[in-house]
């Protein structure tokens, strides 16, 4: 039966207040939620049966993401084609695994020239600007795809349609005074987007953007028995691991893709390279958290791009192999390794200089 909650909340922050007046909420819950859980997801605000409702069906369409269809028609144009495409990512965990679903699920659709290229941020800075968009040319790309960043390049984008290159951005930070002149921005945070989920990663972002080109390309009757259609949820290991790693709010479209992505890891059917991580960090498949992404495997990927090459880390989520994917992860687990020794330097130098002022 349902019944009427009281409670207390600070107006606007939601922790309680004895002062405030009170807020009445409606359990509308399902009956078999049990008593402890039912007091967590009230006091979070979940009180309705669909609140709690983690599966794909309940996931935001892509159809309110301002861009989304500009983005399809550029990509559509690239495979039907088969014009070069370059991804040009991050250089952390969430750039890192939307590198990898780009290229992926690209692949899965049927494209046969898709590179990616992560410069070095200490001799590039970061986004797309036109000194990597002339380190890009030397490839000869027709469409050139940011993921998780590019909403600030202004220079960078000019550069490159200057060039005569197509540019589509893809990304999830906040956008500037100006925006650029890309030929298509899928950005929740832009300007005019109604994309209620503003906390998606940049992972989650090119998620999105894959999965309403799958839309597209299935209404243009592209797949048949040569190319088959992909199974969305494939790239949802991904999804999950980018998402969790870039420390966005979980709000319930991110918990969605969280939860099932774990799901996916969970029955075994990850990416070999995510496989390979797990087996590095010491954690099981079978009963794999999001803290571990948050905490074992992202550490992981970011060590690559803070002390090498993020490149690493895109290599291990590409791989298929899976002797080939345990090899590379066990970089990744030395760079970590490494890291976390300067960490543990910087931190005992750090205590060392406040005894000396105390």
């Amino acid at each position: 039966m349902n019944a009427i909650i009281r409670r207390r909340v600070n107006a606007g922050t939601g922790s309680p207040a004895d002062s405030r007046p009170d807020t009445v909420v409606e359990d509308q819950l399902p009956a078999d939620v049990p008593p402890l859980l039912r007091r967590i997801y009230l006091a979070r605000g979940l009180h309705r049966a669909e609140d709690i409702d983690l599966s794909m069906t309940a996931l935001l369409p892509p159809a309110e993401l301002l861009g989304i269809n500009a983005a399809c028609d550029l990509l559509v144009d690239a495979l039907q084609n088969q014009s070069r495409i370059l991804v040009v990512g991050d250089y952390d965990a969430d750039g890192a695994t939307s590198s990898a679903l780009a290229l992926r699920a690209l692949a899965r659709m049927g494209h046969k020239d898709v590179r990616f290229m992560v410069p070095n941020r200490f001799d590039f800075g970061y986004g797309l600007s036109p000194e990597i968009v002339a380190l890009a040319r030397q490839q000869n790309p027709k469409l050139i795809i940011t993921v998780d960043n590019g909403i600030s390049s202004v220079a960078g984008v000019r550069a490159a349609r200057d060039a005569g290159i197509d540019v589509l951005i893809t990304d999830h930070h906040l956008a500037g005074s100006e925006l650029p002149d890309a030929n298509a921005i899928v950005n929740p945070n832009q300007p005019g987007c109604a994309f209620v989920s503003k906390s998606l990663a940049g992972v989650g972002v090119i998620f999105y953007v894959m999965l309403a080109l799958r839309a597209r390309l299935d209404a243009l009757n592209w797949f048949n028995e040569a190319r088959e259609k992909p199974n969305m949820a494939e790239f949802l290991d991904l999804v999950a691991l980018g998402t969790v790693a870039d420390v966005v709010p979980l709000d319930r479209n991110n918990r969605i893709l969280v939860e099932q992505g774990l799901r996916r890891i969970r029955r075994g059917q990850c990416c070999a390279g995510i496989r390979a991580l797990i087996a590095c960090a010491g954690k099981s498949a079978a009963t794999l958290s999001a803290t571990d992404l948050g905490f074992s495997l992202g550490p992981r990927l970011n060590a690559a791009g803070r002390l090498d090459d993020i490149s690493t880390g895109i290599a291990c989520l590409l791989s298929d192999n899976a002797d080939f994917a345990a090899e590379i992860a066990s970089e990744l687990d030395a760079l970590n390794r490494n890291r976390q020794g300067i960490e543990q330097s910087m931190q005992e130098m750090a205590a060392a200089q406040l005894e000396i002022l105390e």
